[in-house]
């Protein structure tokens, strides 16, 4: 099966991708409500007094509906993830290493031992299978890709987390110390050509932009001072914050990975209907 870590046969597909401009369009709806009070009638004023309260309080209810709806839609994005099924979110406090000039695994140049570090991390994780009956909430729709219900259905799926590792380990590979150990190594996504491998950094580079604004961190850096003979203010990047379970997420997608090696027909081929793309999105 061809999975979304495999990076070989990727150079016809991807020249294919033209340019395109796109346009947001955002469009305002505007409703009018419209209210005949020309013809009035004798009765006593306090009925208008209970109209205006009813009015009123329609008004505050309807108003706050398009928020409501916004909430429950930002919560039930987080919690439809098939993996909170299996692996329900926990919380720590951690203190962030933000030290400029020591450097751990994750920072030294590239090698054996700093691979293997990423590796740890699933950076490299096959899909997972996503139950037919879990699909749809998950956001994946229903003409995906398929496996056949002859090897248990459902849909191959990567968790999105992981594949933000994933990215930031390709940005990590191709920083200009480390890109020329790994293009000569010719593995991973080094297998394609250059025009293939630009486009690859560049996607991963706006896929963690996107992430980090979505989930915009509202703490703040304060300084430290340094140097007592010349005191000298210095950002503390070594803050506290709120993280949940990365490890439990990892072990969980690492024991649920599609085989490495499937049978030719795993996949159900795409039925009549559905969304057949001509070149890569």
């Amino acid at each position: 099966m061809e999975s979304l870590r495999d990076e070989e046969g990727f150079d016809e597909k991807m020249r294919s991708v033209t340019p395109t401009d796109t346009e947001e369009v955002s469009e305002s709806l505007l409703v009018e409500e419209d209210a005949d009070w020309a013809h009035r009638d004798d009765k006593p004023r306090q009925r208008y007094g209970l109209w205006w309260t009813i009015a009123l309080l329609l008004t505050i209810v309807l108003s706050g509906l398009p928020g409501m709806f916004v909430g429950y839609r930002s919560r039930d994005l987080d919690e439809v993830s098939p993996v909170l099924s299996h692996v329900p979110v926990k919380y720590h406090t951690q203190r962030f290493n933000g030290s400029l000039l020591k450097e751990n695994v994750f920072r030294r140049e590239a090698g054996p031992e700093v691979d293997a570090a990423w590796e740890a991390l699933g950076v490299n994780y096959r899909p997972i299978r996503v139950p037919a009956h879990e699909a749809a909430r998950s956001g994946i729709a229903h003409d995906q890709v398929q496996i056949r219900e002859a090897y248990g259905g459902g849909y191959p799926a990567n968790v999105e987390g992981l594949h933000h590792l994933h990215c930031l380990n390709l940005l990590r590979q191709s920083l200009y110390y480390n890109y020329e150990y790994y293009h000569t190594q010719g593995k991973g996504a080094f297998r394609n050509d250059d025009f293939i491998v630009k486009k690859h950094v560049s996607h991963c580079l706006d896929i963690i932009r996107q992430q980090l604004m979505c989930t915009i961190d509202t703490g703040v850096l304060g300084q430290v001072w340094l140097y007592p003979d010349h005191p000298s203010p210095f950002v503390d990047f070594n803050t506290e914050h709120r993280c949940k379970n990365f490890e439990d997420v990892r072990i969980w997608a690492e024991r649920n990975q599609l085989p490495e090696k499937t049978p030719g027909d795993f996949l159900r081929p795409p039925r009549v209907g559905d969304r057949v793309f001509d070149a890569v999105p």
